[in-house]
């Protein structure tokens, strides 16, 4: 697996390491310990979360510029995965969840493809750092609120934006900022270099895609030692 990719992984990397953590006793994962703890991982089959995976690294989409401002991410339905490559441009995604074929594409908000079926469109997304190379790395994470001791010890920030669409379920953030939360149908996103806390909130798993657009030679995700307030189980 590359080593970018398990550094992108944040909602997935920290609490998966936050959970073998807590069996060894260490308190605060670092991003050594995330490198050799992970066991969640790039998808044998790209842009598909396998059945047997609570959680997937769906693609690594490497693209030169950015569209005009503002920009926002749109998400829209096709029939079968050729289409949606038809329609793809280079900041584009195209991944199966949900019983869905989707095609994730950050454009300039407004923008529709000629094809396919709109869904939701999520933006403007707060700037995105300057860089000769982006990467669109996109994952989808399953998780439920037992889970959500770990997930909430793993305070962490991007080093460019995180977007997220909801299938199922229920989150919050919690950044400096105050808290954000979304449901099924539902997105949010968090800016580039802002400490965050997610907390999987409600009764059912939450099932979400997420989105960090980055600059691709640098990692997408460190640790941080910001103390959230814990707003988001008050």
């Amino acid at each position: 697996m590359r080593r970018d990719g398990l550094l992108a992984c944040t909602s997935l990397i920290l609490i998966l390491t936050s959970l073998s953590l807590a069996q060894t006793g260490q308190e605060k994962p670092t991003m050594d310990s995330a490198h050799h703890l992970l066991s969640c991982g790039d998808s044998p089959t790209p842009g598909r979360r396998p059945a047997s995976a609570n959680c997937a690294i769906l693609g690594h989409n490497h693209f030169a510029s950015l569209p005009e401002e503002p920009i926002a991410l749109r998400l829209e339905i096709f029939p079968t995965t050729e289409a949606a490559h038809r329609t793809a441009s280079p900041a584009s995604a195209v991944v199966e969840a949900a019983g869905k074929v989707w095609l994730l594409t950050l454009g300039s908000k407004g923008e529709r493809s000629q094809s396919g079926t709109f869904v939701k469109e999520i933006g403007p997304i707060p700037s995105i750092p300057t860089a000769q190379n982006y990467e669109l790395f996109v994952a989808e994470a399953d998780f439920s609120p037992e889970m959500n001791s770990a997930v909430s010890k793993a305070v962490h920030t991007h080093s460019g934006p995180e977007i997220w669409y909801l299938f199922t379920g229920e989150q919050c953030l919690e950044t400096p900022n105050g808290i954000q939360v979304a449901r099924a149908g539902e997105g949010m996103f968090a800016p580039a270099n802002t400490p965050m806390q997610l907390n999987i909130t409600g009764t059912s798993n939450r099932d979400a895609l997420f989105v960090i657009v980055h600059d691709a030679s640098k990692p997408a995700t460190s640790v941080s030692d910001w103390q959230p307030k814990g707003s988001c189980q008050k």
